[in-house]
């Protein structure tokens, strides 16, 4: 499988109006008022986008999802995103430093996780710009950076793959999801 192979599903096989649609309830939320409530934001994107892909979640150490491209090998893929991502005057092109790797409970450096590939492909999604872009593993891993709690990451044009998704025109659920924790947890506390 090649990478072509990978951004061609992305770009066509991905239904994005829906993904951004979960994306742009999720953001406008009101009921979700701290970062205590980054968690299930950022589990509902990945869900959103294993439901409207053939990507499969899996959320295990090191990788987020798997794809099969149809050779019956399964590529590992990263999942790295955030709001404004991509600088909005200073280099278009380029990223803010974001955060890739975590040191909490690890004991692995900066150059440890640069040896240590985990995934096939990065896929970085700036949530307020709609940009998906696609980092090969051995590219990615060369551009670890020390941060304060774990490897960032700052890309620039060449090192990344921008995906052309095409106009978005978001669909959002008609429920709010914080709406439906509450009543969750008000029915299980029922008892």
């Amino acid at each position: 499988m090649t990478i072509l192979h990978f951004i061609d599903h992305l770009e066509t096989g991905v239904n994005w109006d829906k993904v951004f649609g979960v994306v742009d309830s999720l953001y406008s939320d009101e009921g979700f008022s701290s970062n205590a409530d980054n968690f299930a934001r950022a589990t509902c994107v990945e869900k959103a986008l294993a439901k409207f892909s053939d990507l499969v979640r899996v959320d295990q150490n090191g990788y987020d999802f798997v794809w099969d491209d149809g050779t019956g090998k399964l590529t590992k893929v990263e999942l790295k995103m955030g709001l404004n991502l991509f600088y909005k005057r200073k280099d278009v092109n380029a990223t803010k430093k974001f955060k890739v790797k975590s040191f909490l409970s690890e004991t692995k450096t900066v150059e440890d996780f640069k040896q240590l590939s985990t995934y096939d492909y990065l896929l970085v999604i700036d949530l307020s710009a709609r940009r998906v872009c696609v980092v090969e593993d051995e590219v990615a891993r060369s551009l670890y950076q020390e941060g304060a709690d774990g490897a960032m990451i700052e890309l620039k044009l060449g090192d990344y793959y921008q995906c052309d998704i095409g106009e978005v025109n978001a669909i959002a659920p008609s429920l709010t999801l914080s709406d439906l924790i509450k009543q969750a947890i008000d029915n299980y506390l029922d008892f």
